[in-house]
């Protein structure tokens, strides 16, 4: 293929496929905690993840990144000071993504919060840690990742969780594709493309099915959600966050709308952010 051609396809498609870009200054205070590395198996997969001093910590932070992403997505809120004080904080890289078995896809939001849940557990266990109740913070796909991470159970390690979904979708009718996720399917341009980036264009492909399977599984599951999202969000509607609170009776859901932001809160609201996430670990 001319090299022209190539460069071209890529950057038109450079603005489709970033999910994520730390672009503005927030007000992260510098903490003197020292982030962590650490690879866990869990049976068939491997997961990456980072994380902060958690010894003696009583309060768990489990942040989700969106699609493409990376456990990077994350540094201003693992190395904030204040967060630092209340929270043993972990943030995975997704199956797919990061160090977390990159070289394949895992398009299944089920098989990445089962293989999350299970590594964060061996990671307790191995560690000695003793969380009864922790936060899981999914942004974009991470979000209904994070739910699939609440609803596990595992009788030796039994924790509550809360999910604190940003701009995450949510309403499975709201899904669709566009032209740009068919064009990135194609094998020449998918040849062209970074593999986090086909890995989340095929996330797209099943995300509308996955959630329709979450709405099943949930039936009256007593989760507790808090839904943040942005009012001018372009790439997950605002709709998305009232779908729990319309018919699920069992589930214990609060929305909040930031004024005027768009899809990427985590980094453009991160002090909005901070002060909800210090404000529900109270």
């Amino acid at each position: 293929m001319n090299l022209k051609v190539r460069q071209g396809i890529s950057i038109s498609l450079l603005p489709l496929f970033i999910f994520q870009f730390l672009f503005c200054v927030n007000h992260s205070l510098e903490g003197g905690e020292k982030v962590e590395s650490h690879t866990l198996q869990s049976e068939q997969t491997e997961i990456h993840f980072l994380s902060n001093d958690c010894k003696n910590k009583k309060k768990l932070l489990v942040f989700i990144h969106g699609s493409p992403g990376s456990s990077s997505d994350f540094l201003s809120y693992l190395n904030d000071k204040d967060l630092q004080t209340q929270f043993c904080i972990l943030v995975p890289d997704r199956l797919g993504y990061g160090q977390s078995m990159n070289q394949v896809s895992f398009p299944d939001i089920f098989t990445q919060g089962k293989a999350i849940h299970a590594a964060l557990l061996n990671y307790f266990k191995k560690e000695s840690h003793s969380f009864t109740n922790g936060y899981v913070v999914g942004h974009s796909y991470g979000g209904p990742v994070s739910l699939v991470i609440a609803m596990e159970k595992d009788p030796s390690y039994p924790i509550v969780w809360k999910c604190i979904l940003l701009s995450s979708p949510a309403d499975p009718n709201l899904e669709e594709l566009y032209w740009y996720n068919k064009l990135a399917s194609v094998m020449f341009v998918k040849w062209i493309l970074p593999k986090s980036w086909v890995h989340s264009n095929e996330e797209m492909y099943t995300l509308k099915s996955d959630l329709e399977k979450l709405t099943t599984i949930l039936g009256n599951y007593p989760l507790d959600i808090l839904s943040v999202h942005g009012e001018m969000d372009k790439l997950v509607p605002l709709e998305n966050i009232y779908y729990f609170t319309k018919w699920k009776p069992m589930i214990k859901h609060k929305i909040q709308i930031l004024e005027g932001e768009n899809h990427f809160i985590p980094w453009t609201s991160f002090a909005e952010i901070k002060e909800i996430l210090l404000t529900e670990g109270s």
